[in-house]
């Protein structure tokens, strides 16, 4: 490791998102005096000033003043569930052991909650912790701290390969220029933005055909090309979040509305429409990444009357608004661009999107059974949102999970947020955290508050861990 004396920063961070400038405030907190912010784009905060800065965790503060009994063994044992223990155990349990932590730690330097906590997927304990101001706030608060304690934050730097002396990560290039530290954390982002990596990488989200990305330009995947110098261990092939979307546009919209029926290449139905979105986007890979949404045309008067989009989940400061895609203006003008199906009769609507007949004249029949006994006995769906299907014109939508939220395709790290090289052994100097890390997200997002949550948190423990190697 460089001395101290000769070396130009104790700590680099490389990125300025949540986990970014999480980790610089904690790598101050822990000692390091010289600490320097490089972000590639004009702007700080990358894709978490873009997000709602939903934050999940456990035992908190918050909880306890709601009356929720909570801590991070039930929240441990709740993710590792969901997915399976297809995630790097050791990282998760440090997750979940301080994430309810890293919850007040944002508290207490300026971040406001909202008093209502919400479920961020099926969880048993609503754990979902909604800054007032989103993902904007957090990432305000943040900079103002890094700011006020002297940490650097240069914009317009993007990294393109690390100094490495006798095996040891030794600090930064951009260009020409050399930046030395006694530790580097990268904590760049994922790669949503890249096209050609989300094709590579996460070929399940690109390989809808409907593929867009909603965070920030900057991720690129610039760490997975930089790091290969050292030889970091890649992992998490083709995980991210998908959310299901039509082909009207590219505009976002996280959950589809209750009252929708949702029906596979057979004409069944296979699902409670409701279900969170993590869970969503793996029931629609078992359908192969295709299914219809059905209706009537008078659950989309009464739906565009209403004015509101009716979603199970509703977050604490979200102004009640209509649903983007399911009202009559945008299915009228999609009818005249041929994605929206329109036919007087079921059996007609059948033969236009090429489902047997007898399938879906079963399955309205079965739907409207249910909502006039106000029970779902297949799905369990909320009576609230069963919907009859029986007044035509009948409508029918196709829906692909194609909306890229994030990637989850990355180096590899420790519990301590240390990044692992193709032979699991640590790389000396080198640290990472958030969405540039693979492993932590499973192929089950758990919920809202899971990827932000991750960034806050591990961002910290990359903190902590880079002080103290450079000293």
């Amino acid at each position: 490791m460089l001395d101290s004396a000769t070396r130009d920063m104790d700590v680099i961070v490389i990125g300025s998102g949540a986990a970014g400038l999480s980790a610089a405030l904690a790598a101050h907190e822990a000692g390091a005096e010289r600490i320097l912010v490089a972000e590639a784009e004009g702007i700080v905060g990358g894709s978490s000033r873009l997000s709602g800065g939903l934050m999940m965790g456990a035992g908190t503060r918050y909880q306890r003043a709601q009356g929720i009994e909570d801590d991070w063994e039930a929240l441990f044992h709740d993710y590792m569930t969901l997915n399976m223990w297809q995630v790097e155990a050791g990282v998760v349990e440090r997750l979940t052991q301080r994430a309810g932590a890293a919850v007040e730690w944002l508290g207490d330097l300026g971040v406001e909650f909202y008093d209502q906590l919400v479920f961020g997927g099926d969880e048993t304990k609503p754990r979902v912790h909604c800054p007032i101001g989103r993902g904007q706030a957090v990432i305000d608060v943040l900079t103002r701290h890094c700011r006020d304690r002297g940490i650097e934050i240069a914009l317009g730097q993007r990294v393109d390969r690390l100094l490495v002396e006798d095996g040891e990560v030794t600090g930064i290039a951009v260009g020409d220029d050399t930046i030395t530290a006694g530790s580097v954390i990268v904590a760049s982002g994922g790669f949503g933005a890249s096209e050609q990596k989300r094709s590579e990488y996460f070929p399940s989200v690109f390989d809808t055909g409907w593929s867009y990305y909603i965070g920030a330009d900057g991720a690129r995947g610039d760490a997975i090309d930089f790091t290969r110098g050292v030889n970091a261990q890649l992992t998490g092939f083709d995980r991210g979040l998908r959310l299901l979307h039509t082909d009207f546009d590219k505009m976002y919209e996280a959950y589809i509305p209750g009252w929708l029926t949702l029906i596979n290449r057979h004409g069944h139905r296979f699902c409670n429409e409701t279900a969170p979105y993590g869970i969503m986007d793996g029931l629609l890979k078992a359908q192969g990444d295709s299914a219809f949404a059905i209706f009537d045309h008078r659950s989309l008067v009464e739906a565009t009357e209403l004015g509101v989009a009716r979603y199970k989940q509703q977050i604490p400061g979200s102004t009640k608004r209509q649903s983007p895609h399911w009202n009559l203006d945008v299915i009228d003008l999609m009818l005249k661009e041929g994605k929206v199906h329109k036919r007087d009769t079921l059996a007609e609507l059948a033969e236009s999107i090429h489902v047997p007949v007898g399938a879906l004249e079963a399955t309205v029949e079965r739907i409207n059974e249910f909502a006039s006994a106000g029970e779902d006995r297949d799905y369990v769906k909320d009576p609230k949102f069963l919907e009859p299907i029986s007044d035509g014109p009948f409508y029918a939508v196709e829906v692909r999970p194609a909306t890229c939220c994030f990637t989850a395709f990355g180096v590899r790290i420790d519990r301590d947020a240390q990044v692992l090289d193709e032979n699991g052994r640590v790389i000396s100097g080198l640290y990472a955290a958030g969405e540039v890390c693979g492993g932590v997200i499973g192929p089950r997002y758990v919920g809202s508050g899971n990827s932000y949550g991750n960034c806050v948190t591990m961002g910290r423990v990359a903190g902590q861990s880079a002080a103290a190697h450079a000293h």
